[in-house]
Order: structure tokens, then C-alpha cells, then sequence
């Protein structure tokens, strides 16, 4: 009941519920129909041309057998994503002790520096900020796994991918694509940590950065070439 009371709290006032319904919208829901949009938008959207220019790549790489470049070439994204994850773990902890730590609505009473009114409801935006981390290191670590096995296999006997998996070319593009896919996810968490962050603070702060990521993912990132079309006609 206590916990089903504290969630209540973020409902409490229109702004925050706008917010979080705003930023439910932006981050998880968008970013589930994002493969959907992808179908019905081909033209349009950014990741069907960057697959592609994968796909080109792969091709390359097997025509030339050049494993080592393969190695050499996903290093920097297996580096990133090592960085990232060992981030998300570290913040995620910090979040952690600061949750622990966080004053119950009783104690918030009797303390003059307490961060809000409603200790409950912040103590629910520090457990979403874990929650967010949380979900960052587990998408780098999906990502490492689909570059190490790639890094693996990528020498292996084609004919052997061939009978087992199917085309080669289209088997290690996959799994490129699973690891870029996972380690832009894993980032727009981190994203989504910033307005969380200032929600904290102020509501229309969490509502402003909410929206701003909203735009750029939408318009400046993934159908960006909806805007490039228009400047070329």
C-alpha cells in the first residue's frame, strides 16, 4: 500500500502528470513503435539507410576475408559500450545510496532541508533515474555480446554459416545491426536520465527537456531526411 501510495503522489499535480505522461511517450512508447514507423516510412527513416551502409560493408569484408579490419573496426564501439556500461553501474549506485538515504515523508517534516513537499513522490523520480541506468547497462551489455560474437565468428567457414544460419552476409549484418541498435537504445537512456534528472527540481524543467529530446530524436535524428528532402526541392 505504501508503495502504491508513493506512485499515486506524481498525480498529485497536473504538471507532473503531464510530464511523465510526456516522457513515457518520448522515450519508451516511441521508441517500441519506432520499428513499426520504420515499415510504414521507409524513405524516411535514417536506420534504413545506415543498415544498408552496413550491409555494404559486411559484403566488403567478406569478399576481402579481411578479419583483423573486422576486429579494428567494431573496437571503438566495443570501447564505448564498456565505458557506457561501467557508467550506468556506477551512477546507478549512486543513485542507489542516495534513494537509500532519502528522508521518508515523516522525517521530511521535521527537517528544514528537505528536498521537496512531497519526499515521496522525489524518492519515486530517484527509483525511475536507478530504473533508466538500470536499462542502459543492460542494453551495452546485450551490445557487447552481439560484437564479441561477431568478432568470434566473423573467420568461421562461410559455407558452414551458410548451411547453419543461412547467407553470411546477412548473418553478420544482423548481428552488427543488434549491437549498433542496442548501444543507440543504451545512449538515449542516458538521455532520458537528463530530464529525470531536473524533474527532481522543477516539472516544467523535466517537461522542456522531455520535449527537446523528443524533437531532435524525431526530427534531426531518425527521419532527418524528411527535412533534407524539403531544403533539396
Amino acid at each position: 500500500m505504501r508503495t502504491t501510495l508513493q506512485w499515486l503522489v506524481l498525480f498529485n499535480d497536473p504538471v507532473d502528470a503531464a510530464g511523465l505522461i510526456l516522457f513515457l511517450t518520448v522515450f519508451p512508447v516511441y521508441h517500441a513503435i519506432y520499428p513499426s514507423l520504420i515499415k510504414v516510412f521507409p524513405g524516411y527513416a535514417a536506420k534504413v539507410r545506415v543498415d544498408a551502409f552496413r550491409r555494404s560493408w559486411i559484403e566488403g569484408l567478406l569478399e576481402r576475408q579481411d578479419i583483423i579490419a573486422a576486429a579494428q573496426q567494431t573496437r571503438n564501439l566495443t570501447m564505448v559500450n564498456s565505458l557506457l556500461a561501467s557508467s550506468a553501474l556506477i551512477l546507478m549506485g549512486v543513485t542507489a545510496n542516495v534513494l537509500i538515504r532519502f528522508p521518508t515523508f515523516d522525517e521530511a517534516l521535521t527537517e528544514p532541508v528537505a528536498w521537496s513537499r512531497h519526499p515521496d513522490a522525489q524518492a519515486v523520480k530517484l527509483f525511475l533515474i536507478m530504473v533508466v541506468f538500470a536499462v542502459a547497462f543492460s542494453y551495452c551489455m546485450t551490445s557487447l555480446r552481439h560484437l564479441g560474437h561477431f568478432n568470434l565468428v566473423i573467420g568461421a567457414d562461410p559455407k558452414l554459416i551458410a548451411e547453419l544460419e543461412g547467407p553470411p552476409v546477412d548473418y553478420f549484418t544482423a548481428l552488427v545491426n543488434r549491437a549498433s541498435n542496442r548501444y543507440t537504445l543504451a545512449v538515449r537512456c542516458f538521455y532520458s536520465a537528463s530530464p529525470l534528472f531536473l524533474w527532481l527540481f522543477d516539472p516544467w524543467f523535466f517537461i522542456a527537456v522531455t520535449g527537446f529530446w523528443g524533437i531532435k530524436f524525431i526530427v534531426f535524428q531518425d527521419f532527418a531526411h524528411v527535412l533534407r528532402q524539403r531544403r533539396v526541392g
